[in-house]
C-alpha cells in the first residue's frame, strides 16, 4: 500500500494522535517526532524507534480492516442503528446473524443478507479484498446499554450499543435564573468542627443558602485523598473516583458512637477537646492531623461496629458480598498503610493485584469499610435534603486520579503508562499544566464497553443534580506529556466524543442531574458545539472573560456563570493587580511578562470602568474594590445563564487564591476561609451583597 506523507504523522494518526495543535497566540505548534515516538508507544504502538514506523503502519492498517466491527456503537432516541462492517470479499454473499441482548435481558435474534451491491467501500490490504457495508436494525431501541453478539465465519463479536437521548437533563424550567454560593469545604471554618469543614458544615451551609433566596451550593471534589506529602491533598489527584472521602466525615453523627464508650470517652476528653481547638484556630488546614484525630475515633467505633454485629452490619455485608469493590478498594488501601501508597513497589502478587489478608492489618481494612459506609449515608443525607428543598448539590467530577490511585491499580488497562495529562500554554497559564495523573488509554475504555467511566460518573450522580466535568475537552482530546519532557512539549491523543456524551446523556437522563463542562483554556473548536448539541451546560468566568478577550463577553443562557475559579485569584487581587505581581514573586512568569500583563490588565480595567459607569458608578467608586466587585456581581446576575456561583470569599475582599496551578506551594488547597460561618452569615454586608444577587436574578 502506498502511505502518503511523513510515517510518523500518518501512523500518530491512524492511533489518533495530533501533530500540531494551535497556540494560545493562534500559531501552529508542531509536535517533535520524540514526543510523538514516546506517545505511540505509550498507547501501544509497536515503535521504539524511526525504523519501526512503516511496520507499524501496515500492521495496524491489518489490524482495522480484521476487526470486522468496532466495539462500541451509538443510536439517538427515535433513530434506528446503522452498523458499519468490514468484511472481507469472500463472504459477501453470505448471511450474517446476531444475537441482540436488550439491557432488561431480553433476547432478538438477527439475520441480514449481504450482498456486493451495497457494499460502501472496497480495499485491498496485503492481497485480501474487503468491503465495508451497513447493516440496519429493523427497528428503534429502549434506552439503554445493549450487546449485539454478531456471528462470522471463524469469530463471534460482541458489540456495545449505547442507545441514549440526544441531550443531557434539562430542568423543566429552562427560563429560570438560579444562584448560589461556592466553597471548598476544607476551607469551611466553623466553631463546631474538628478543624477543617465536613459534611455537617456543608449541610448548614446548604441551609443558610437556601434562607436567603439561593438554590445552589458548590464545593470542590468530595473524593478520597491519601494526602501524601509529595503531591500535596490536592482534591484533583484523588485515591479513587468511586469513593468518598473519609476525611469530610462528621464522626459525631456515627450512629455508633454512642454505644462505644471509648470513642466516647476520648471525644469528650481533655486531649481530644484542646487538639481540635487548637486545629479549629489555626489558619491551615492540617489534613494529617485532623485525619489521625478522626482516625483514632473511627477505628474503635468500627471495632464496636464489626463486634456487635447489628443490622447495620449485616448491610454492609450483603454490600461488599454484592458490589465486592468496596471491599476490594478497603484491603487495597490497608495495604498501603503497610507498605506504602506507592504499589509499584509492592510485591509482584500485590502489585499486579492479588491481595491476600495477610497483607493488611485487618483493623486498617475495617476503618476504610466503615468509614466509606458512614461517608455514603451522611452525603446521601445531604443529597436528599437539597433535593428536597428544590436545590442543587453542585459537585465536580476530576479529570484524572492520582498515579497511584486504586482505579490505576485495579484498572491499569484502561490508563496510559509513561505519560501524564496537563494542559499546553494558555493566556492564565504561560508555562502549560503537568496534571501528574496517567491518561485514559481511548481505546483500551471502549474494549472495556466504558465500564469505568460510567462507573465514575455514576458514583457522581446518584448524589448530585448538578455535576461539573472538570476539562470537559477531555471528551475530545488530552494533552499528553511524556516522562521527563516539558509541559509544553506534549501532543494530543484524541477520544471517542460521540460515544463518551452518548454515555454522559443516558447516565445525566437517568439520574436527573444538569451536567456543567468546564470548557475553560485552549478549547478544540469542535468542543462548544457539541455540548450545546447534547445539552452540556458551558461555564462562564467574568475575570478568564476578561484576561483573555479583554471583557466580558456574552453569557450563554445554558452556563453556569461565575466570577471567577477555584484555580483563579479572588477578585480583590485581580483589581488591585496583585495576581500579577505574586505570579512573578514565585517565578511563573517573568519580569517582561509582568510588564506586558500589566498593561494588559490596565486596558481590562479601563474597558470594565466604562461598562460599570453606564450602570451608575462615579469615578470614586473605582477606588473601593469592594464597590466595584458589588457592581460586576449584580452585571453578571443580571445576566442571562441558568444559574450564578458567587465565590464566598470575593464578599470579604480575600486576595489569597486557593490554588496556583503548575506549582506545587505547601499553601496549595490549605489556607482555610477568614470568615467563620457564623461570621459570615451574620455579616450585614454580606447580606446586603446577596440580598442584591436574589434580586437581579429575579429581575427585580
Amino acid at each position: 500500500m502506498q502511505i502518503p506523507g511523513s510515517e510518523l504523522h500518518y501512523l500518530a494518526g491512524l492511533y489518533g494522535i495530533q501533530t500540531s495543535y494551535l497556540d494560545m497566540d493562534n500559531r501552529v505548534t508542531q509536535a517533535s517526532d520524540t514526543a510523538l515516538l514516546a506517545v505511540l508507544k505509550a498507547v501501544g504502538a509497536p515503535v521504539s524507534k524511526m525504523e519501526d514506523v512503516r511496520s507499524a503502519i501496515l500492521k495496524k492498517n491489518r489490524e482495522y480492516w480484521q476487526q470486522p466491527v468496532e466495539p462500541v456503537l451509538v443510536v439517538w432516541q427515535n433513530e434506528i442503528l446503522s452498523i458499519p462492517l468490514r468484511l472481507p470479499a469472500y463472504l459477501i454473499g453470505t448471511d450474517i446473524t446476531a444475537e441482540l441482548t436488550l439491557e432488561t435481558g431480553e433476547r432478538k435474534k438477527l439475520v441480514w443478507n449481504t450482498d456486493e451491491s451495497a457494499a460502501l467501500e472496497s480495499v485491498t490490504v496485503e492481497g485480501t479484498g474487503y468491503f465495508l457495508l451497513h447493516l440496519c436494525l429493523p427497528e428503534k431501541l429502549p434506552l439503554g446499554y445493549h450487546n449485539l453478539k454478531l456471528e462470522l465465519p471463524g469469530q463471534i463479536k460482541d458489540i456495545m450499543i449505547i442507545s441514549t437521548p440526544l441531550k443531557a437533563y434539562s430542568p423543566l424550567r429552562q427560563d429560570e435564573k438560579i444562584w448560589g454560593v461556592f466553597l471548598p469545604l476544607y476551607a469551611l471554618r466553623s466553631r463546631r468542627n474538628c478543624g477543617s469543614g465536613d459534611l455537617t458544615d456543608f449541610d448548614n451551609l446548604l441551609r443558610w443558602v437556601y434562607g436567603i433566596g439561593g438554590r445552589m451550593t458548590g464545593t470542590l471534589p468530595l473524593l478520597p485523598s491519601f494526602f501524601d506529602n509529595k503531591m500535596g491533598p490536592g482534591p484533583y489527584l484523588p485515591a479513587s473516583k468511586l469513593f468518598w472521602n473519609e476525611f469530610y466525615l462528621d464522626i459525631t453523627r456515627s450512629p455508633e458512637l454512642d454505644r462505644c464508650i471509648r470513642s466516647k470517652n476520648k471525644l469528650d476528653s481533655k486531649h481530644f477537646q484542646e487538639a481540635f481547638s487548637r486545629l479549629r484556630t489555626a489558619d491551615r488546614v492540617d489534613y494529617n492531623q485532623i485525619l489521625s484525630l478522626k482516625r483514632e475515633l473511627a477505628e474503635d467505633i468500627a471495632e464496636c461496629f464489626f463486634a456487635e454485629k447489628t443490622g447495620r452490619f449485616y448491610d454492609l455485608q450483603r454490600c461488599t458480598e454484592y458490589e465486592r469493590q468496596l471491599d476490594d478498594y478497603a484491603g487495597f488501601r490497608a495495604a498501603g498503610e503497610r507498605y506504602g501508597i506507592n504499589w509499584y513497589n509492592w510485591p509482584e502478587r500485590m502489585r499486579d493485584g492479588e491481595l491476600h489478608p495477610s497483607d493488611y492489618s485487618e483493623t486498617d481494612k475495617r476503618y476504610y469499610l466503615y468509614t466509606q459506609r458512614l461517608a455514603q449515608e451522611q452525603i446521601t443525607d445531604l443529597f436528599q435534603k437539597s433535593r428536597q428543598n428544590n436545590m442543587y448539590l453542585y459537585l465536580d467530577l476530576p479529570v484524572g486520579v492520582h498515579p497511584y490511585s486504586y482505579d490505576v491499580w485495579r484498572e491499569r488497562q484502561c490508563f496510559i503508562p509513561g505519560v501524564k495529562g496537563g494542559a499546553p500554554p494558555d493566556p492564565v497559564f504561560t508555562s502549560g499544566q503537568n496534571w501528574a495523573f496517567p491518561p485514559l488509554h481511548p481505546e483500551n475504555i471502549r474494549r472495556q464497553r466504558y465500564s469505568y467511566v460510567i462507573n465514575t460518573l455514576r458514583h457522581q450522580l446518584e448524589q448530585t443534580n448538578m455535576l461539573r466535568i472538570d476539562h470537559m475537552m477531555n471528551y475530545h482530546r488530552l494533552f499528553c506529556i511524556p516522562e521527563g519532557m516539558e509541559n509544553s512539549k506534549g501532543v494530543y491523543i484524541t477520544y471517542h466524543p460521540e460515544e463518551l456524551y452518548a454515555i454522559l446523556t443516558l447516565e445525566s437522563c437517568r439520574h436527573q442531574s444538569i451536567i456543567i463542562g468546564e470548557d475553560l483554556g485552549l478549547v478544540p473548536p469542535e468542543t462548544r458545539p457539541m455540548m450545546e448539541k447534547h445539552g452540556i451546560y458551558r461555564m462562564y468566568v467574568g475575570q478568564y472573560e476578561l484576561i483573555t478577550e479583554n471583557r466580558l463577553g456574552e453569557i450563554p443562557s445554558r452556563a453556569v456563570a461565575s466570577l471567577n475559579t477555584h484555580d483563579m485569584f479572588p477578585f480583590s487581587a485581580f483589581w488591585q493587580e496583585k495576581d500579577i505581581e505574586e505570579r512573578q514573586r514565585i517565578n511563573l512568569i517573568d519580569r517582561q511578562r509582568a510588564v506586558e500583563e500589566l498593561a494588559q490588565r490596565r486596558q481590562v480595567k479601563s474597558a470594565l470602568t466604562r461598562v460599570l459607569k453606564e450602570r451608575g458608578l462615579d469615578d470614586k467608586d473605582f477606588q473601593d474594590p469592594g464597590v466595584v466587585l458589588r457592581a460586576v456581581l449584580n452585571l453578571l446576575a443580571a445576566g442571562p445563564a441558568f444559574a450564578f456561583l458567587v465565590n464566598l470569599e470575593d464578599l470579604w475582599m480575600e486576595t489569597e487564591p486557593q490554588n496556583i496551578p503548575g506549582t506545587n506551594l505547601s499553601r496549595n488547597w490549605t489556607r482555610k476561609a477568614r470568615c467563620t460561618f457564623e461570621e459570615f452569615i451574620n455579616s450585614a454586608q454580606i447580606a446586603a451583597i446577596l440580598r442584591e444577587v436574589d434580586q437581579y436574578r429575579k429581575g427585580e
